[in-house]
């Protein structure tokens, strides 16, 4: 076994610092969005929102559903889900812009 392959064994979980650290990046992400609900930012206020959930989604798909160890096969699916997603957002984007008042 090479020592590339040792440091990237897919069984070994995240350190307990690196859960700690994912949980304060998550603790400041919420802070960030309850601050954003305070600030007028107009209609800035649902992207903001969203690119923050994104972040969130991000950190605990990488790290809790093991994304940055997980094989080609499994980081490939996640990211149709991902793209999936973002045509569903696009379409109901679409259909609610076109639509006349």
């Amino acid at each position: 076994m090479s020592s590339t392959a040792a440091q990237h064994d897919s069984t070994k979980p995240l350190p307990a610092m690196g859960y700690v650290g994912v949980w304060l990046g998550l603790m400041v992400l919420l802070a960030l969005t309850l601050g954003s609900s305070y600030i007028r930012l107009g209609g800035f206020n649902t992207a903001v929102n969203f690119v923050i959930a994104a972040m969130k989604a991000g950190l605990v798909a990488y790290y809790f559903m093991r994304l940055r160890s997980g094989d080609a096969l499994v980081r490939i699916a996640a990211a149709i889900g991902v793209l999936w997603a973002l045509t569903l957002t696009a379409l109901t984007l679409v259909d609610v812009l076109t639509r006349r008042p």
